[in-house]
């Protein structure tokens, strides 16, 4: 890799609140004030009543093995999973690897008492490669069915043969239906993944399913004979059957970009074997979705990875059930729900422990939670400190768990917005959290995505203040460029993250090596040579002239925008030349093209076969500096972000706490919040802000992978892994280098720029942008218009 000089520049601004500022009166006129309500939320984020949890240990399973779903009838839970540690014999020599097929794996079912006890299992022989159970029902009977996915994958012609069964068996493992369900898949059908499966209630099968030719449904009758088959418009995210006996699946509206789109609900009308009535959704994110139970007032039960909560169809108010962190789980995603009779809430929760830097010695931890509905005033008393923020996932749901299970004086209630959401507004939540702390409320701790710089309006207290108090705890354990990053334009710290990534430009030495310098005038000046290179992507299928400008802007402190000061700088040579960079961009994403599974091309491949010039780079960890390295397959340059001073690389800080200026309880809040920045602190999936932390992940990085041992006493080499990127290339993963080390620690230490997104903006530089592309007016036009109409909304919010 080759570094070209650059200037060194720390910059400090604004940060996203300061941003949402702005709409706080109009949003406390619609109800989102303190004190207001919101049109679709019945109660506070804090319910009454709490769901306690009982743990049950699991019973052992092979290693590296998830629990593929759950069903519940009556006072029994069953589960089912795949034992792929088939006993075999490996291939020794590389001819006999070429055509080795490893065994098929076996279905293990499984059921118990809710309490754990009377736990029966057998096991059902697999009859194809690979084997998916899509979905399970106890039928009324007491028996087991399944629709089971068979997959036998030809590796010499490179095509699969998918078959699908209905199987039913008894609780001793006795089949009783084994019935394979015919003119579903069509010959020649490459690919087919169910998706999501209902068994309703009067015997019909309906099903959802990537094909070829895109998501359908699928019904079948009470005979299991296929009545018709349905496109959607995108994938199911849950299906259901409503107490009234309709079945209902959610589905996507709207034109263009996804962020244009609305979450529907369709009715499948079983009788006529059609749609049926397309009803108003307002919920964003399902991760599934129940039938009510009896006595509820809600028409279904939703489950959107952080809440279970009840949904009205006619006024499409919620009603919260249960926060999963106050339940105990910990998974964000990799859990089973099941409703006891007696009202209780079984949960499977499958977890990995990745091992030793995830070198593929992990296993999966399971366990069963039985939750038991409990009103709070039955709890011990202790002091409360709430934690706000939205879609709380990772390590930060583990230290709330341990937290309030260890602490005797204290408990983290924990408020997440995200419920506000809906799939037209999903600001929503963070907007209601903004406005209630602008008015003095909200949440003792405040967590979420750091947008790389923070308003000094008195929101937030100095978080400097408690590093600086603390016994353990010093300003110079932390890489200081990234700390600086985090602060306010007044040099205080509203808010920090314990890691961070880097966001960079590259491209291949032997295309762009010869640059020295990396401003606006260089990157246009290196387009202009390329122009009869008739590259089809010159940065990438996705980036379209308008992002390019957008991210630059956000990614380029106060050179354009200077967000303190409130003055705009876009009549500028530097804004025209990005102006002219935009125009040699693509007008719009390509939707269609280059997306289909068999013909996807990567950036990767692109660059490596000189049919794309520049690609921009996550370094999101250690590794994945690694990772670039393997996948690009020769000598790159980092150019950084061009700016007028030269090349710099953007810090992304990661999921970051705060410390609300209003709070009673601040001291209480820096004791949670210090513990993810001690030296024992786990950062596993990005750069570590400690340096100590930092040297400790590169030191693992560069340890050998070592080997295995098999049965015999033969050693092998256990290598890193390997990820296809596409069909034309799959990336050997190998330890980090020591050349790689210092050049990531040179990128990591001069990093300088931070991001300040703002909506408006973003708003005007697409209005602006389409004469400009379609030639209707100059650059230097579009610069004095986006000046004029940026100044005036600076004005505006002063």
């Amino acid at each position: 890799m080759i570094l070209p000089s650059k200037k060194k520049r720390i910059i400090k601004s604004l940060g996203m609140l300061a941003a949402l500022l702005a709409l706080l009166f109009a949003l406390a006129a619609c109800g989102l004030g303190r004190g207001g309500t919101d049109s679709n939320i019945n109660d506070s984020i804090i319910t009454e009543f709490i769901y306690l949890p009982q743990r049950i240990e699991m019973p052992t399973m092979p290693d590296q093995t998830e629990i593929q779903g759950t069903v519940v009838h009556g006072d029994r839970i069953f589960y089912y999973f795949l034992d792929h540690n088939v006993d075999q014999d490996f291939p020794e020599t590389e001819e006999e690897w070429e055509t080795w097929v490893p065994n098929p794996p076996n279905i293990v079912i499984a059921n118990m008492l809710a309490d754990g006890t009377d736990q029966r299992q057998f096991t059902l022989p697999a009859a194809a490669s690979n084997v998916n159970i899509a979905g399970a029902h106890v039928t009324q009977a007491g028996n087991l069915a399944l629709l089971v996915v068979n997959e036998d994958w030809d590796r010499m012609r490179g095509t699969s043969d998918v078959r699908l069964f209905y199987k039913e068996y008894d609780l001793q493992g006795n089949e009783i239906v084994n019935r394979e369900l015919q003119g579903i898949i069509p010959p020649g059908q490459n690919w087919f993944q169910v998706d999501r499966v209902l068994f309703a209630e009067d015997g019909h099968l309906v099903f959802t399913a990537w094909a070829d030719r895109g998501m359908e449904v699928f019904l079948l009758d009470s005979d299991l004979a296929l009545i018709s088959q349905l496109e959607m418009e995108s994938g199911a995210q849950g299906i259901t059957q409503l107490g009234d006996g309709r079945v209902v699946i959610m589905d996507w509206e709207g034109d263009g970009n996804i962020e244009d789109r609305v979450s529907v609900l369709r009715e499948i009308d079983l009788e006529a074997g059609d749609w049926g009535e397309t009803m108003s959704f307002t919920v964003g994110s399902v991760r599934s979705f129940f039938p009510p139970r009896d006595g509820d007032s809600f028409d279904l039960i939703i489950d959107d990875g952080n809440h279970l909560f009840g949904y009205s169809l006619d006024t499409g108010e919620r009603t919260l059930l249960l926060n999963w962190i106050e339940a105990e789980l910990t998974a964000s995603w990799g859990y089973h729900v099941g409703f006891l009779d007696d009202g209780r809430i079984s949960v499977l929760a499958s977890e990995w422990d990745w091992g030793s830097g995830g070198r593929g010695d992990g296993v999966v931890n399971t366990e069963l939670l039985t939750l038991t509905r409990t009103s709070r005033a039955e709890l011990p008393e202790r002091a409360v400190i709430t934690l706000g923020g939205s879609w709380f996932s990772g390590d930060i749901r583990t230290q709330i768990i341990e937290f309030n299970r260890t602490s005797q004086t204290h408990q983290i209630q924990v408020r997440d917005y995200s419920i506000y959401n809906t799939s037209d507004d999903w600001r929503r939540g963070n907007l209601r959290l903004m406005t209630e702390l602008a008015t003095g409320d909200g949440p003792d701790i405040v967590w979420g995505w750091h947008d790389g710089a923070q308003t000094n309006r008195g929101m937030f207290a100095d978080l400097y203040a408690f590093i600086d108090a603390d016994p353990v705890l010093n300003r110079s354990d932390f890489f200081p460029n990234i700390l600086a990053a985090m602060e306010a334009a007044d040099g205080t710290l509203p808010m920090i993250s314990n890691s961070f990534g880097i966001e960079t430009m590259v491209g291949m030495t032997d295309a762009v090596g010869h640059i020295q310098s990396w401003t606006t005038a260089d990157m246009l000046a290196l387009l202009e040579e390329t122009d009869d290179a008739n590259m089809e992507y010159i940065m990438g299928q996705w980036l379209t002239g308008e992002s390019f400008l957008t991210t630059v802007l956000m990614f380029s402190g106060r050179e354009y925008i200077d967000w303190d000061e409130g003055q705009a700088n876009l009549n500028s040579d530097a804004f025209i030349q990005l102006l002219e960079i935009a125009a040699r961009l693509p007008a719009q994403r390509d939707e269609d093209g280059n997306f289909r599974r068999e013909d996807f091309v990567s950036d990767y491949t692109r660059m490596r076969r000189g049919q794309q010039l520049l690609y921009t780079a996550g370094i999101w960890s250690q590794s994945r500096y690694s990772e670039l390295g393997a996948a690009l397959g020769g000598e790159f340059t980092v150019l950084g972000m061009p700016t007028q001073g030269g090349g710099a690389h953007v810090i992304h800080p990661g999921e970051s706490f705060g410390i609300n200026a209003a709070s009673d309880h601040q001291d209480e809040a820096w004791a949670f919040i210090r513990q993810f920045f001690l030296p024992d602190a786990r950062v596993e999936w990005s750069i570590p802000l400690r340096i100590d932390l930092y040297d400790e992940a590169i030191a693992q990085a560069m340890e050998p992978f070592g080997v295995w041992i098999d049965e015999d006493g033969n050693e092998w080499p256990s290598g890193g892994g390997s990820w296809s990127v596409d069909n034309y290339l799959t990336i050997e993963m190998a330890p980090m280098t020591e050349q790689e080390a210092m050049e990531l620690r040179t990128i990591v230490e001069s990093a300088s720029l931070v991001g300040r997104f703002d909506e408006t903006v973003r708003e005007m530089i697409q209005e602006e942008l389409l004469p400009f592309l379609a030639g209707d007016t100059t650059a230097a036009d579009t610069a004095r218009v986006l000046q004029n109409r940026i100044q005036t909304y600076l004005n505006e919010r002063r």
